[in-house]
């Protein structure tokens, strides 16, 4: 499909009635993915895997959190990561043009008055700005947990609190076992058990999706609720 970054996106589709319902009765969580914000593609030319990928140089393809593991090692400072995870999203910012790219997901979401969860791999806080979203991110921001206001899981931390993020492969294997033991880990359970969960922003063949889906079933079985999975992949 041809044409500009915002009318090709509009492929014709049909909501199941099922999750309709489930919106209505504000039961709908939404699990947002980086294709959602600026790692689409219609905000750079090139992701962040990408960029560091041409950096270092590797030709063959490696996990996300393997390229992270060995920018670190190269840089011999994992603040150097950090200094580009911050420097990217604040580009983003800096021109009114590329934000609005990248937050048109949040925007649309703003309106949808009905959702009030959101579980998110993503470091930004656009889901904070433009939904209003307040953010979990560690177990001592369950003082919000029971509050009537829409809030947003950050699992993988977030750009607001550096010490949080989540990207080399220690950090995942460290963050997932704290999602096993912690009270967030706890909390999103019970939630992902008993609501009905939307998947946006990621690609079937990401391995990002593959290791969430699996740390789902892993620890949730036969109880993981029906899902569904939003793409613009025909296939």
């Amino acid at each position: 499909m041809t044409g500009c970054v915002h009318c090709r996106n509009k492929v014709p589709f049909e909501l199941p009635p099922a999750l309709v319902d489930a919106c209505k009765k504000g039961e709908v969580v939404i699990f947002a993915g980086g294709g959602i914000s600026t790692e689409g593609r219609n905000v750079f030319p090139y992701s962040l895997y990408e960029d560091i990928k041409d950096e270092l140089g590797i030709g063959n393809e490696i996990s996300f959190p393997d390229l992270m593991t060995q920018y670190v090692a190269r840089t011999g400072d994992k603040r150097a990561l950090l200094r580009k995870i911050k420097q990217r999203i604040d580009y983003a910012k800096s021109f009114p043009e590329l934000e609005q790219l990248a937050s048109i997901f949040h925007q649309e979401l703003s309106t949808i008055h009905q959702i009030q969860e959101i579980v998110t791999t993503n470091w930004d806080d656009f889901f904070e700005n433009d939904c209003a979203a307040t953010p979990i991110v560690a177990d001592s921001d369950f003082a919000y947990w029971d509050q009537p206001f829409r809030k947003v899981y950050k699992i993988h931390g977030s750009i607001n609190n550096p010490g949080s993020i989540i990207a080399t492969a220690e950090d995942y294997r460290l963050g997932y076992r704290k999602l096993n033991q912690s009270v967030m880990g706890g909390a999103l359970r019970q939630l992902l058990a008993t609501k009905t969960v939307v998947f946006v922003g990621y690609s079937f063949r990401d391995a990002e999706f593959g290791r969430i889906y699996e740390y789902l079933r892993k620890n949730m079985g036969k109880i993981l609720p029906h899902a569904y999975f939003v793409t613009l992949n025909e296939e």
